[in-house]
């Protein structure tokens, strides 16, 4: 059976077909028998898709979809058959910090600990992860 968390990164390329990486991220959601979402990768979506933005020329962009838009595609993809909600049930204070090197990183720090307790793979586009990994017990599931 393969399943995954997705991280936020995994959740957005897949479900959003504008996105660069949605051609690589929609077929391998689509071929997991489960995907997780979590409190914090489900807000992470959402303030991805209600924020303002900059174009390849710094150009100021409106979000790319309201509030309510949001919470409506949210609300589809927890719909999916093969979705599962996970509830966050790690504190902070028992995130491994092995190779953790700044503040943006502590997310990812967490969701490879929430990964850990329930014995699921953490799906990620991220490459700079691996030192944050247990070579021994490896949790990160780079999607191809």
């Amino acid at each position: 059976m393969s399943e995954a968390i997705l991280d936020a990164n995994a959740l957005i390329a897949a479900f959003l077909p504008q996105h660069v990486h949605n051609r690589r991220c929609r077929p391998f959601v689509e071929a997991l028998d489960h995907f997780y979402t979590t409190p914090v990768t489900q807000g992470a979506f959402l303030r991805f898709l209600t924020r303002p933005w900059k174009n390849e020329r710094q150009e100021s962009q409106p979000p790319l979809m309201g509030p309510a838009a949001a919470m409506t595609l949210l609300r589809c993809i927890e719909a999916c058959k093969a979705h599962t909600f996970l509830p966050d049930d790690v504190p902070f204070s028992a995130v491994s910090m092995i190779s953790l090197s700044g503040h943006k990183q502590w997310t990812d720090a967490y969701l490879i600990a929430l990964g850990r307790k329930h014995r699921l793979k953490l799906a990620t586009l991220e490459r700079k992860l691996d030192n944050m990994d247990d070579p021994k017990d490896p949790i990160l599931w780079k999607v191809p």
